[in-house]
């Protein structure tokens, strides 16, 4: 049995979320995508990328091609759609100085792109919630 999922509110992105999660938490850091249709049903692949073996050099590059894939592969199929992401890793509720440089390369890449997209959410195996906008900022 396949899950629907619709996305129109904050509420309804958190829930996305809450069941992409499963609340069995991490096993590795990664990155969650969803492609939501202009009219805010859920596109129903899950794009799940691990990077656990991955430096910062390689960051970039990593969020470039899943930003490419995006791109191309879903957005151009559903013009208007809108892209949801969220960062994932095992461990405490507090976010790192890595944990942010990953919300904030995603972020950036995806307003380079062009890409529409809701507010980024943040996970770990104790909580799940909005990427604070200063994070996303890069410090000057």
């Amino acid at each position: 049995m396949t899950h629907a999922l619709t996305i129109r509110t904050s509420t309804d992105l958190e829930a996305a979320w809450r069941f992409v999660d499963g609340g069995h938490g991490y096993s590795a850091p990664q990155t969650f995508a969803l492609v939501v249709e202009a009219n805010g049903d859920v596109v129903p692949t899950i794009i799940q990328v691990y990077d656990d073996e991955l430096g910062d050099d390689d960051r970039d590059e990593m969020v470039a091609h899943l930003v490419d894939a995006l791109k191309e592969a879903f957005v151009v199929g559903n013009p208007g759609s809108t892209i949801a992401v969220m960062r994932a890793r095992p461990g405490r509720r507090t976010m790192t100085l890595d944990d942010g440089a990953w919300c904030r390369t995603i972020h950036e890449q995806l307003a380079r792109a062009g890409l529409d997209s809701f507010p980024m959410f943040f996970a770990t195996d104790e909580s799940l919630g909005p990427v604070p906008p200063d994070v996303l900022v890069a410090a000057a």
